[in-house]
């Protein structure tokens, strides 16, 4: 059996500067004092007391969008969105027996299914009646975010996404958690489709007494968390396991201690789930795109995942930080270039190696230079038609690295010259 850690411990002191201590005795949230809904209000109006940038800083900072939100599943305690698009479910649960524990669990997953369902229009209507609730507004989910005008169409595009995906964070917030782990796997496991991150979070409570005035300290804890929901292959992690790898109904547990990689929240496997479903791009397509992603990853270039396109990297050979980018893939279905001249200027290298490449690249596609900017294309290139001048591309591109790292080894000798006089 696996089960998370023994995270019990003494109450907090909070020692004053004067040398004075305030004691604290922790208070369970099944006490009859609490008001009812409590809880709720106190995450919703304090998002902060939420450990997301541990469990998933993607989904951070939380910006609250809902209470007691309908679905044909049932009431959505709270949710919170990112200025990004990312959506966070919260579940607010006393855990008075195991059975309680687990509803929990399939519970969220169903409200997450509920609301992979929704288009961004029911979203907004839902935003809209917090807002007049709360915040005495009809703003909808742009305004709260405060999302500039030049990028609403990208967040929309990112939010609809999202949703259809049902890639969501899904926290379970409580007092006292002791969950088995391995509890976990079966709601996981009939859930693959969706992209989702669970954690359980407990909500520590300490009421404080100093010199007569009681006030109350809040400590969450993240108890455990799954990371990955890839292809049916479910990761958890908690406190005492380092990694647990469940695949169908084998287990194989990894008790090496090893530092865990934050991974991109646009994996590769979600960038071609999402271009297999825009409108236009073929199966050949999607295919072409992971060959493209493979070769760059192979010739030695860097692979940067992003919410619209992965784009293809070049590490500065001067030593600097920088990036240059050569071009990059869209979940459009389409491939541009833009940006090196500009990029290998800043670096000290020659800006006429950028446009060249731009130039060079552009002839393969009905001269596509765009006249008033040397450094992109005239338009972006569909998968299709770089598919049928794939290897040139390629040549063109290798021939352009060539002449930035003999550029760059110039430089590093000049440089080393000047510093020998």
């Amino acid at each position: 059996m696996v089960t998370s850690g023994d995270r019990r411990g003494g109450n907090p002191i909070i020692v004053h500067h004067d040398g004075s201590k305030t004691q604290s005795k922790r208070i369970p949230l099944t006490k009859q004092s609490f008001v009812e809904g409590w809880p709720q209000e106190l995450i919703r109006s304090n998002p902060e007391l939420l450990p997301v940038a541990e469990i998933e800083p993607a989904f951070s900072p939380l910006v609250a969008i809902g209470h007691e939100v309908q679905t044909s599943a049932g009431s959505i305690d709270i949710m919170f969105m990112n200025p990004r698009g990312y959506l966070t479910i919260v579940e607010t649960k006393l855990w008075r027996n195991p059975q309680a524990r687990r509803e929990a669990v399939a519970q969220i997953i169903d409200y997450a299914k509920d609301v992979s369902r929704w288009t961004f229009e029911e979203l907004e209507d839902s935003v809209r009646k917090y807002n007049q609730k709360y915040r005495k507004s009809n703003l909808g989910l742009l305004d709260t975010l405060r999302i500039d005008e030049a990028e609403e169409k990208f967040i929309i595009d990112a939010i609809t996404r999202n949703l259809k995906l049902g890639r969501f964070l899904l926290l379970i917030v409580g007092d006292g958690i002791r969950e088995n782990v391995e509890d976990l796997v079966d709601f996981l496991q009939r859930n693959p489709q969706l992209l989702f991150t669970l954690a359980l979070v407990e909500l520590q409570v300490h009421e404080l007494d100093h010199g007569g005035s009681r006030s109350r300290l809040v400590v969450p804890q993240v108890v455990a968390r799954t990371r990955e929901i890839i292809r049916a292959v479910v990761k958890v992690e908690d406190k005492a396991i380092e990694s647990i790898h469940i695949t169908g109904m084998d287990t194989d547990i990894d008790r090496d201690k090893r530092k865990t990689r934050q991974r991109n929240t646009l994996t590769a496997d979600d960038f071609f789930k999402l271009l297999a479903m825009t409108p236009g791009v073929g199966e050949e397509d999607v295919e072409f795109a992971k060959q493209i992603l493979d070769d760059m990853e192979r010739y030695g270039y860097t692979i940067k995942l992003q919410e619209s396109s992965f784009m293809v990297w070049l590490p500065d050979p001067c030593g600097s930080d920088r990036n240059l980018t050569l071009f990059g893939v869209k979940l459009e279905g389409k491939v541009y270039v833009g940006w090196l001249p500009g990029q290998l200027r800043k670096c000290g290298l020659p800006r006429d190696i950028g446009v060249d490449f731009v130039k060079d690249s552009a002839h393969l596609f009905n001269d596509n230079i765009n006249p008033k900017d040397d450094s992109v294309w005239k338009r972006d290139v569909p998968l299709s038609e770089l598919r049928e001048k794939y290897s040139e591309f390629t040549s063109i591109l290798q021939r352009t690295v060539d002449r930035i790292i003999r550029a760059s080894n110039k430089s590093e000798g000049e440089s080393n010259s000047e510093g020998k006089r």
